[in-house]
């Protein structure tokens, strides 16, 4: 098909058909696409053109969003019970051509007589506000388009189940239904446009998600919030040009929580932008716009309004609000001391006052702290059988402080959809399941959680996380019950951080303050973490180029994880950690370097996605490849700063041919 009548069918409000014919698949290169499709750790992301919708030159486009969308459509059709009307949300963010594949997949699933739930006001969606809203409503699905924090050429699409969880059941079916549509040359159907009864703008769950809010955040504590507001307290939040500034202004104003120019949150870089303001392109480079990331947090003005009192603290949220992060001020005489404990401090010549950049896991720690310490004072933690989560890349503070508890904690693996899995396990388990299955687990270890549950956090280092409540959360007529939400979100993240601050404004205490308090009452080990990624090809590649650069990188990600993963293999066969550590050390390039005897080794799962855990006697390690972008990561913790860099360094650049 012409490019030029693609575009013009597209564009067609009538009922149109697309034919997947020879032509096209040869055009689009579907047949390659379709063979290598998957549903990775984050749904769906590839390249995308922001400069046309229905590029043939990227991944991401027109037609194979309409392929995703017919692919699903077909398998919930095939899982529908007989007069069943099924009900899809489809909702994104910013990046570009977002609402015109909105468009495309209501159009597809309205043509399978799907009921289609729309947003109107804002028109962009948050992905926690899909996930909340798809299981609040009683869908049977959802769908986000959003790339998260990913560069703006890349596209995304996040498939939701019944309960808000990227949707793992139904994977291997779309998959096998993508290469169908493809192989059998089928036909898509797009369901007109103009005034379809199916396709509704009605996707609202502002209200009950406020309410179910309340259930982590006290009204008390929202009381606390406003009185300090009224006493000048400021937040400055950044949105990088995404989807958060319209949906959370709206959640605010509803708990009373003044926003704009003179209010308690005042928004910057709030308006939306597909390119994203451009935050994140540096010296020709673009690292997307990841809060975690020091390309982010350092460059987007925080310390001038943090330095000159327009802000008390400064919040960031990435394009779909899933991950948060927060820049904060303290005392400068203590900047070497925070240095100390493991914080990143920028210090100013003419300041009495220091810039304390916090990382997600730091956060985790001190929000964590804060809500036992709440719970104590209100009796709340003797009446439930509290636990946390954590993936199994995120610090390991959050173990000491659960065993200075006596709270169970639970290792998952990376990726929101296996906290997903582990919480489903949980609310529907037997009365005699206390023993969390190996299967649920990332490390094989032993975990009993009581036969009342509530969630005090989940969380993943990356920078997204999720909180549960004295109640558990349901849906709009009480038949369902969670004991946490299936998303990251980042609102109600940067809500108990908010929640946090006023506290400690009225305190007059800083986050750092606070921060090292809890190091040296716990006496926290794991305090020293550093992520290093490594990037495996530029892309932003298009064409035989790209696919040359692909094939180059699977090939090293393969040899690395199977390196990892057979040492792992290795121990668990009963080989000794003193020939693993020979094994590793043949393999370091530093002359005369050496990495320590490990204490175990851990396969976190079969996929080579998933790594390989190394524990050592006063550090750990997980070695695995990104499930979102071109990266392999090594993560390393342990309890004095120079010592994990020494060690990173030397597992990042060993000899793996």
């Amino acid at each position: 098909m012409h490019k030029g009548s693609l575009h013009q069918l597209l564009n067609s409000d009538n009922q149109v058909q697309l034919n997947i014919t020879n032509d096209l698949i040869e055009q689009y290169s579907l047949e390659k696409w379709a063979a290598k499709f998957n549903l990775m750790t984050a749904g769906y992301r590839d390249q995308l053109d922001p400069l046309d919708l229905a590029s043939p030159d990227v991944a991401f486009n027109a037609v194979t969003v309409a392929i995703l969308g017919e692919a699903k459509a077909r398998v919930f059709k095939q899982k529908a019970k007989s007069g069943e009307t099924l009900h899809v949300h489809v909702g994104g963010e910013t990046r570009p051509h977002t609402q015109a594949f909105i468009k495309v997949l209501a159009r597809v699933y309205a043509a399978h007589q799907f009921t289609v739930h729309l947003r109107a006001n804002p028109e962009t969606t948050p992905i926690w506000y899909s996930s909340f809203g798809v299981f609040y409503r009683d869908y049977q699905s959802g769908d986000n388009l959003t790339a998260s924090h990913s560069q703006f050429f890349k596209g995304g699409w996040k498939p939701i189940d019944s309960l808000g969880k990227q949707l793992v059941e139904e994977e291997d079916a779309i998959i096998r239904e993508v290469q169908d549509i493809v192989r059998s040359n089928a036909a898509i159907q797009l369901a007109s446009w103009d005034a379809n009864p199916l396709i509704l703008s009605d996707f609202d769950v502002t209200r009950a998600y406020v309410e179910y809010q309340k259930s982590v955040v006290p009204q008390t504590t929202i009381d606390q919030i406003i009185d300090v507001g009224k006493k000048g307290f400021r937040c400055s939040a950044c949105t990088v040009g995404g989807s958060m500034k319209q949906t959370t202004e709206q959640i605010f104003r509803q708990m009373s929580i003044s926003t704009g120019e003179d209010g308690l949150i005042q928004y910057y870089f709030d308006e939306e932008d597909s390119e994203y303001h451009k935050i994140g392109q540096i010296d020709g480079e673009n690292y997307g716009v990841d809060p975690t990331k020091k390309q982010i947090y350092r460059n987007i003005g925080a310390q001038e309004k943090l330095l000159t009192n327009s802000a008390d603290v400064v919040f960031i949220w990435d394009p779909d609000g899933d991950r948060f992060n927060m820049v904060t001020t303290a005392n400068s005489d203590k900047a070497d001391f925070y240095r100390d404990q493991g914080l990143e401090v920028e210090t100013f010549p003419d300041s009495d006052r220091c810039i304390v950049y916090f990382t997600p896991n730091q956060i985790f720690l001190i929000l964590t702290s804060s809500r036992i310490e709440n719970l104590l004072q209100t009796g709340q933690l003797n009446q439930h059988d509290w636990f946390m989560a954590s993936s199994v890349t995120t610090s390991r503070s959050l173990d000491e402080l659960a065993k200075a508890h006596n709270i169970p904690i639970v290792h998952v693996k990376v990726g929101f959809k296996y906290w997903g899995n582990f919480a489903h396990w949980l609310e529907n388990r037997t009365t005699a399941e206390n023993h969390v299955p190996f299967e649920k687990m990332a490390l094989n270890e032993t975990v009993s959680i009581g036969e009342n549950p509530r969630l005090i956090l989940m969380c993943e280092e990356s920078g997204g996380a999720v909180f549960g409540g004295t109640s558990l959360v349901k849906n709009f007529d009480g038949t369902k019950s969670l004991v946490g939400m299936r998303e990251k979100d980042g609102f109600q993240f940067g809500f108990l951080s908010l929640a946090l601050a006023a506290k400690l404004y009225e305190k007059k205490q800083s986050f750092a303050d606070y921060y090292c308090e809890l190091i040296d009452r716990y006496s926290i080990q794991n305090r020293f973490f550093h992520r290093h990624d490594e990037r495996l090809y530029d892309e932003r590649l298009t064409g035989k180029e790209r696919d040359a650069a692909i094939a180059s990188a699977e090939a090293k990600k393969q040899r690395i994880m199977d390196f990892f993963k057979h040492l792992a293999k290795e121990y668990e066969n009963g080989v000794s950690a003193e020939t693993i550590q020979d094994v590793l050390n043949r393999h370091i390039a530093v002359p005369d370097a050496k990495l320590p005897v490990p204490n175990r080794l851990c396969l976190i799962g079969e996929s080579v996605l998933e790594g390989t855990y190394l524990e050592f006697e006063t550090f750990w390690v997980v070695v695995r490849a990104s499930g979102t972008d071109a990266l392999l990561r090594y993560y390393i913790e342990g309890d004095d700063q120079e010592t994990i860099k020494h060690y990173q360094q030397l597992i990042v650049g060993m000899n793996i041919s």
